[in-house]
């Protein structure tokens, strides 16, 4: 691994060999490299091309979801110069903009890594970044702050992304408590924190493609032997994991070949073997807020925060995807306030922390376009108009159901938040969704027809995690009319939909039944 001296004498483009991504970029243009061999190429550096070859994504890493105001300023900067069509949050806690020229797409890569917003590793087959429990540190309850120990992670797997053949799509996760945003207990690696000060870790889990529950691989871990976790995790993949087939490259698949307990035999030997070694102890500073609040902040979106007199203030853009305009207005309205920034949520959820009442009744007030209700705030991918894997339109579909509910003006809660995916990649999490779509198709009159298979009773919350049970395929054009009579269902009934759902699953499945088509 090169020493932080050495790299400091590197300018950005040496460090991570842009003139690479330049060349290939360059070559895909003119048409002498395919999206696949391009793809492969471009997920180093963060990049994508969008469905068509013309429009390109950039991907900005942001460990544990922290945006400081600093970060803010210079992404709603790049908006701007770049002409960015569209801004996404993702479930993975980045921010990916969207609609760039091939040009455009390698300079702003190559600015947002020079001034600190890494893109390397966003794509391709390389570890994701680093999820945190988005109010770590800030919120009522929590078992304590894993935000530190976040990014002290993404710190040490990009500080050996070319030095190590890692895990597809590597992904780590860390939760301060067992509500598991960051679905900690099936990750590749996850770190759930307990109220006494330690973690219990979680290995070879995760979504996608023959999904997996992680393994409890060690218990009551101190949170300063963090990266001795992640080392025995990767020296396992080593000499344990897939190389051969690509599509299996995934520590989950090692429960396949290994047995869970053959896992845990394995990883355990290598954590001993990280730590007698040693030397990769990590302690963290004190990030508590020196701010003092006051008043009584009013607004639906608007909560406490453990800090005395301090609020966050929780946007939840629809679909995950903001006006390229809204993170500047953001910027503009929080530029003077004393320790306020953002987080965003791998629920695409964005919070403006550590304001006093004033300044959240103010975040408050440009923050009215997202999301009014629970159901609203259900996840999409960018789907099949902008991915080039995207089967089908899922925000085309969230649209369409937004528009469903405002129709028929259900309340608050007779919908649950919905997830879904394009295809079976899973960046909405369609598995643990209280009600899951994936994108496929049926056959109807001998065409084939866009539809999405259904899935319900998703959770991600510890203790209580499972995948969702296989509802059947539904037609697209079919689904706001199934929510529909769920929802009148659920208002008839007099209750909110969990209520509703528990008490009589089979009222479920019957309106469901009415819809669900083909095989």
């Amino acid at each position: 691994m090169r020493s932080e001296s050495d790299m400091r004498q590197e300018t950005v483009g040496d460090r991570y060999g842009f003139d690479r991504f330049r060349e290939a970029n360059a070559g895909f243009g003119r048409g002498e490299i395919g999206v696949k061999e391009y793809k492969g190429i471009s997920g180093r550096y963060g990049s994508y091309a969008q469905k068509g070859r013309e429009k390109h994504m950039v991907r900005l890493r942001l460990a544990g979801g922290d945006v400081s105001k600093e970060k803010l300023r210079f992404i709603a900067d790049v908006i701007s110069r770049y002409d960015v069509e569209m801004v996404h949050v993702t479930t993975c806690q980045a921010i990916q903009l969207h609609g760039l020229s091939g040009e455009q797409a390698c300079g702003l890569a190559e600015e947002a890594c020079a001034n600190g917003i890494i893109t390397i590793g966003g794509g391709g087959d390389y570890p994701r970044n680093v999820t945190a429990s988005p109010l770590s540190g800030l919120e009522k309850g929590e078992s304590f702050d894993v935000l530190p120990y976040a990014k002290e992670a993404e710190r040490y797997l990009l500080g050996i992304v070319d030095d190590v053949k890692l895990p597809r799509k590597l992904k780590v996760g860390f939760s301060n408590s067992v509500a598991n945003e960051t679905h900690a207990t099936f990750r590749d690696l996850g770190f759930m924190a307990k109220p006494d000060g330690t973690f219990d870790v979680y290995s070879a889990g995760g979504l996608g493609n023959e999904p997996k529950m992680g393994i409890l691989v060690a218990e009551d871990v101190d949170p300063s032997e963090t990266l001795y976790c992640i080392k025995a995790m990767v020296e396992i993949f080593v000499k344990h994991g897939d190389y051969n087939n690509r599509a299996r490259a995934r520590t989950r698949y090692m429960q396949d070949t290994l047995g869970r307990e053959g896992y845990v035999n394995a990883y355990r030997t290598e954590l001993d073997a990280a730590l007698a070694e040693g030397g990769m102890d990590i302690a963290v500073h004190d990030a508590s807020v020196d701010k003092k609040g006051s008043g009584n902040a009013k607004g639906k979106r608007i909560r406490l925060q453990k800090q005395d007199g301090l609020y966050y203030v929780s946007y939840h853009p629809i679909g995950g995807d903001l006006s390229p305009s809204k993170l500047r207005e953001i910027y503009e309205t929080i530029r003077d306030m004393p320790n306020v920034g953002l987080r965003t949520s791998p629920d695409q959820t964005i919070h403006v922390i550590n304001c006093t009442a004033e300044e959240a009744e103010k975040v408050s007030s440009v923050t009215e376009d997202g999301a009014e209700t629970l159901f609203e705030s259900s996840v999409s991918c960018v789907g099949s108009e902008i991915c080039q894997q995207g089967l089908r339109d899922s925000r085309g579909l969230l649209e369409e159901l937004v528009k469903m509910s405002r129709r028929n003006k259900f309340a608050d809660g007779v919908l649950p938040r919905v997830n879904i995916s394009g295809c079976g990649s899973s960046c909405a999490t369609h598995q643990i969704g209280t009600i899951g779509f994936q994108g496929t198709s049926v056959r109807e009159g001998g065409m084939s027809v866009p539809a999405f298979m259904v899935s319900a009773d998703g959770s991600h919350i510890a203790g209580e995690e499972r995948f969702g049970g296989p509802v059947g395929k539904m037609k697209q054009s079919d689904i706001p009319l199934f929510l529909e009579d769920v929802g009148k269902a659920v208002s008839a009934a007099g209750t909110d939909y969990r209520s509703w759902f528990d008490s009589d699953r089979s009222a479920f499945m019957e309106i469901a039944g009415k819809y669900v088509v083909g095989e």
